[in-house]
């Protein structure tokens, strides 16, 4: 915001006020009816008695946001102090630089390849991030020169060239587009073949994920995990009796045939009722066990009115 020159005479404490009130003036909009808090390192703002008639006016205006104003003293207000105190050089505001720099961002890149040496050695030099690694981890961080057709670009890179953060989506997304889709781990290897980056696998994740051929190409059926149903018999009460032979168990001295006692059984279970029972048989044979099972099971099913 620059001052008027009846402004510019104003002492630092007004200018601060009007600072203040031209602020909350040109974002009206976004900040009228919100909760503010100002803080300043002056306490004239902060104060209730007024000197001037500009200063009231000024006041009044803040009175319509309602804003808290909060004295922070100039020793704990550091970060103010930082960004007011800032060097800043003549020629990096002039309209030349600046036209310059305009003419950068516009450079004529081929669009249709994402990673072209000229754009590559281009956004390397905007990323502020690898030139701080090219000039603190010279061994891991070099310029090689790269040439295609009839053009050569030195590039940031070692054995793989190091892709800027500004390409690393647009790259991933192309080589998932021109390589037909790959999976997060298959894409991945093929970026590191030649290119790099921090990251490089939550960013192949991240385009996976969101492409939307992919998700209407995978099948959502879920069949694994689920267990089938029970089938119909099961649920029937005496209709599918499940059938085990227990033993032989041994009690007592084999020494002493009075005492000792060799036990067979068979157990019977209703899975649909949770029904147990168990009869002693006296050996291991088919008719032995299917005489005890229709005595002792089928012939109850009668009872309850089921078929045999």
């Amino acid at each position: 915001m620059s001052l008027n020159p009846a402004q510019a005479q104003c002492p630092t404490a007004e200018r601060e006020l009007l600072s203040t009130a031209e602020t909350l003036k040109e974002h009206r909009n976004a900040l009228l009816g919100q909760q503010i808090e100002v803080f300043t390192d002056h306490k004239n703002p902060v104060h209730k008695h007024f000197n001037t008639e500009g200063v009231v006016r000024w006041r009044l205006l803040l009175e319509e946001f309602g804003p808290e104003l909060t004295h922070v003293k100039g020793a704990n207000n550091i970060v103010a102090d930082a960004l007011s105190r800032l060097e800043i050089a003549e020629e990096e505001l002039s309209a030349e630089a600046f036209a310059n720099e305009l003419a950068d961002e516009e450079e004529d890149f081929p669009t249709g390849h994402p990673l072209s040496y000229k754009e590559i050695a281009f956004r390397q030099k905007k990323d502020r991030a690898l030139q701080n690694k090219f000039r603190t981890q010279p061994k891991l961080h070099v310029k090689k020169p790269c040439a295609f057709s009839d053009s050569a670009h030195e590039l940031i890179a070692n054995n793989k060239i190091h892709v800027p953060k500004s390409l690393q989506l647009k790259c991933a997304e192309w080589c998932h587009l021109t390589s037909m889709h790959p999976g997060e781990q298959r894409l991945e290897l093929t970026i590191a073949q030649h290119h790099t980056w921090i990251g490089l696998e939550p960013t192949c994740v991240r385009v996976c994920k969101n492409c939307k051929n992919c998700a209407a190409s995978k099948d959502h059926d879920q069949k694994i995990g689920l267990l089938p149903p029970k089938p119909t018999p099961e649920i029937t009460s005496r209709h599918t009796p499940c059938v085990d032979l227990v033993g032989p168990y041994k009690f007592g001295d084999e020494k002493k045939p009075k005492t000792h006692i060799e036990l067979h059984c068979m157990t019977m279970v209703d899975p649909a009722t949770g029904f147990f029972e168990m009869v002693e048989i006296g050996q291991k044979t088919v008719d032995a066990i299917a005489n005890w099972l229709e005595i002792h099971w089928l012939a109850r099913s009668d009872i309850y009115g089921m078929q045999k």
